[in-house]
């Protein structure tokens, strides 16, 4: 998940898809903005909600902006304070990852890595869809092609795909 593998190989051009519309839109906004700005929106929301390892309440102040404003860099600032770095959400698609008390921050590491993401997205010749895995067209695709597919957890349901989340399951 994450588009790791994508974002870690060469290719003349890629696709990115995943059946969470929110996923792909945050990294379409990432490809937009300059990381600049989307640290300085980052920091402004760790200064605005005191974010913290320990401060749930700020959390859960920004997990309800975050579900009234739908704003992505807010999604993704909440994401870095949510317990186990998840993306949830409920059947009517609010945010509803619980706090990550004391583990889960936005550290020097995560600033670090989101630059390089975002810069790497840049120099991209990338395709974002938002489908069910089994409807992409791969007519188009040759010997040279190569694809991966983050496969489901055979022996349990992770949270992010039970289809209790607004999303279809496996």
């Amino acid at each position: 998940g994450g588009f790791n593998v994508g974002i870690n190989i060469n290719a003349n051009s890629y696709i990115c898809n995943d059946i969470n519309t929110y996923v792909i839109n945050l990294y379409k906004k990432f490809k937009e903005l300059e990381s600049g700005e989307i640290l300085d929106k980052i920091y402004s929301n760790i200064d605005k909600y005191q974010l913290s390892k320990t401060n749930e309440e700020g959390f859960k102040r920004l997990r309800i902006d975050y579900n009234k404003y739908h704003d992505l860099i807010d999604l993704y600032t909440l994401v870095c304070y949510s317990f186990n770095y998840q993306f949830r959400f409920n059947n009517n698609h609010e945010f509803n990852n619980p706090f990550g008390k004391n583990r889960s921050y936005f550290s020097e590491t995560m600033k670090n890595n989101l630059i390089t993401f975002c810069n790497k997205l840049k120099t991209m010749d990338i395709k974002f869809l938002n489908q069910d895995f089994m409807n992409v067209n791969i007519d188009d695709l040759g010997s040279q092609d190569f694809i991966y597919c983050d496969p489901p957890y055979l022996i349990t349901t992770g949270s992010y795909n039970d289809g209790n989340r607004g999303f279809k399951d496996w």
